[in-house]
Formats: structure tokens, sequence, C-alpha cells
């Protein structure tokens, strides 16, 4: 697995250079080699129809499915509206960076820090005038204090 740049100006030139066979994004994009590396619903659909179909033949739900490969408690994209959203990103990962050593650090798209049972992703969007968050961890108790912790540090000038 790769991480890189969200939309398909960043995605479609990197699966090519990997020769990579599908990349896709939190927010629903879906990106295949076989599709000229666009996005289709479509084509992404009909595979999920597909497992379905199976996951249903053997007597089971995609739920059961999610659940056996889900870690992770996810926060879903918070959206903030800002003027310095440069300074706000910084602050995040300045404060986090400063309390602890993330066990990985990526700034190629924002900026994502991983931790051992958590992690965030702070990124200007390409395409409306936000300021984007995502966080994930371990436990529901400890997304919901990173996430507020997060979203005041943001939020405070």
């Amino acid at each position: 697995m790769y991480m890189w740049k969200v939309g398909r100006a960043n995605a479609a030139p990197r699966l090519r250079e990997i020769n990579g066979l599908y990349g896709g994004e939190y927010a629903g994009h879906y990106y295949f080699r076989d599709f000229f590396y666009s996005d289709s619903g479509i084509l992404a659909g009909s595979i999920m129809l597909n497992v379905v179909a199976k996951l249903k033949r053997q007597g089971r739900t995609l739920s059961s499915l999610i659940d056996e490969i889900a870690a992770y408690q996810n926060s879903g994209e918070i959206n903030f509206r800002l003027d310095d959203k440069r300074g706000a990103m910084e602050r995040v990962k300045d404060h986090y960076v400063s309390l602890e050593k993330p066990a990985a650090f990526y700034d190629f798209d924002g900026y994502r820090v991983e931790y051992q049972d958590w992690w965030f992703n702070i990124r200007m969007s390409n395409t409306e005038p936000y300021l984007r968050l995502l966080c994930e961890a371990t436990s529901k108790d400890l997304l919901d204090t990173k996430a507020a912790e997060i979203t005041k540090l943001i939020t405070t000038t």
C-alpha cells in the first residue's frame, strides 16, 4: 500500500508510476488502472456488489467482513473554514510533535502524524476553502479526546 496526495490530478500519475491497480480516497473517490486511472463510482459499486453476492452465498454479511478488518474508529472528515489555515496546521503539528515523537510523519499533503494508538491528517482542501481534519484511534474514547483537542487547537487563535 502507498499513501499519496488526494485528488485525481495527483493520484493518476502516481498510480501510473507504481503500476498500481487501484487507488482510493476516504472521500469516496476510486481510481482503477483498468479505467485509465479515472474515478468510477459505478465500477467500485459493481465490485462491491460482487463482494456482497459472494458473501451472501457464504451466509455472511458485508458488516461481518468489515468487522474483521476494522482496526480503528474514524472521525470522518471534519472541515474548518479559517483565514489562517497554514497557521492552524502548523499549530496542531507542532503541538503533538513537541509532546511525543511520532511513530511516523508525512508532509507530502498537509501533515499526517501517527502514534501507536491514533493518528491524524490535517491538510488544506484543493477544491474548497477548508482546512480538513481526519483522525483515527483504537478506541472511541481516544478518538473523541484527540478530535476535541485538535479542534480546540485549530479554532483557538
